[in-house]
């Protein structure tokens, strides 16, 4: 039995329009047996001067006539080209596919890492709010930005087909983070598995034969988990800033440190998340705005106080927000400023809270570890042993205390 022939053919038109004296633009349809799609190529030509039998410009003797008409013949020979490729590439080739080509937009192998990356990023923006956050968003936009200028430094091109992109660029894109970008060892290998999702993405649809990654740690190193003891706790509580705008963030932090809340929790916290149960008691119920994943609090004196001195639950509509919040970064040099005032010698940040809530706050006052980790909005308990760990450094450490100190009992 014959196999049925493909036809393909090339057509050149002008798209007219209403009242237009700019003249028309210059189309081509590429069709391939009888499905087309269709490209603009950038010319507009005015109906008299096209001549549409033989697809050319009627100006032939003139040098922009010759111009566009030599054009034309090229852009013939890439639309060839770019079918012969894709023929021994794919066992069905398409009029979308020869057209993305001349886009500069690949198929399979021949696509762009950064293009396939773009895609990834282009499809997270469009969950942002449904099964994706903001904050993922940036930073996979933020991992491709870094690709790209690491792709220019070392081969000097914005992009290059996923197929070549192998181990020694995975390897120098590391390095690269390291030393070019200042990443830490874990910030790196973060943006990295940004990378990873893509070149797996990329094997398992078949436009390439091997993961690169393969071979490469992806594994974060343990990291100190900060946080404040109560007397620090404490120290910042009776802090008396003289400017409003470090009395807020005072609050805020001290917010966080009894509810857990991560600062962009605290930020879209609404006044409908703040619910009071049948039996009369207070809750903060909203969800994670990085995991989207629930966290139910109960409302302690202490934060309840502070929303009451920056917010009328009476007078608020369910969707208003609580507290007006500064930005990250502001919020963190201001910390700073605190922290020096009332003598703590750590790097307080925002997050600290956080971390303190999880650990002086409720693990060290006998808060089970699953309570905790509900509160936090954790998706894995694992994540939340890791506090836990903390605390067991830090008995051992005070034992050693006791046994230097009291060598008859030890």
């Amino acid at each position: 039995m014959k196999s049925k022939k493909t036809t393909f053919s090339i057509l050149f038109f002008l798209r007219l329009e209403r009242k237009n004296n700019s003249g028309a633009p210059l189309m081509m349809r590429v069709t391939i047996n009888g499905k087309s799609a269709k490209i603009s190529l950038g010319i507009r030509l005015q109906p008299g001067d096209w001549d549409s039998k033989r697809s050319r410009c009627r100006l032939r003797e003139h040098i922009e006539g010759k111009r566009i008409n030599i054009f034309i013949e090229n852009v013939i020979s890439k639309c060839n080209r770019a079918y012969t490729t894709l023929q021994d590439e794919y066992d069905v080739v398409t009029a979308q596919m020869v057209v993305n080509t001349l886009h500069g937009k690949g198929e399979g192998k021949h696509q762009g890492i950064i293009e396939v990356f773009q895609k990834q990023v282009d499809e997270l923006e469009k969950l942002i709010g449904k099964n994706n956050s903001y904050t993922h968003w940036v930073k996979n936009r933020t991992g491709m930005n870094h690709l790209r200028d690491f792709l220019n430094k070392k081969d000097n091109v914005s992009d290059i087909p996923i197929g070549r992109f192998t181990h020694d660029h995975v390897v120098g894109f590391y390095n690269f983070l390291r030393t070019e970008k200042g990443h830490a060892h874990n910030s790196a290998v973060k943006c990295m598995s940004l990378v990873k999702k893509v070149t797996s993405r990329a094997f398992h649809s078949g436009w390439i034969k091997r993961d690169p990654f393969i071979g490469f740690s992806l594994g974060c190193k343990p990291v100190e988990r900060p946080y404040l003891e109560q007397h620090e706790i404490e120290s910042i509580m009776n802090y008396k800033p003289e400017k409003a705008n470090l009395e807020l963030i005072r609050d805020l932090f001290i917010f966080s440190c009894f509810t857990g809340l991560a600062y962009a929790d605290v930020k879209s916290l609404k006044a409908s998340e703040i619910v009071k149960t049948s039996d009369g008691v207070e809750w903060i119920k909203t969800k994670r705005t990085k995991t989207k994943t629930k966290a139910n609090i109960p409302l302690l004196p202490i934060p309840k106080s502070i929303i009451l001195k920056y917010a009328n639950l009476d007078s608020l509509d369910l969707e208003d927000l609580i507290f007006t919040v500064y930005s990250n970064q502001k919020v963190n040099q201001y910390l700073k400023t605190i922290a020096k005032d009332v003598g703590i010698d750590k790097n307080v940040t925002f997050h600290i809270a956080r971390h303190t809530f999880a650990t002086t706050v409720t693990l060290q006052n006998g808060i089970p570890i699953e309570t905790v980790s509900k509160m936090l909005g954790h998706t894995n308990i694992k994540t939340t042993q890791h506090y836990a760990k903390v605390l067991d450094a830090k008995i051992c450490k005070d034992m050693e205390i006791l046994r230097n100190t009291h060598l008859r009992i030890a």
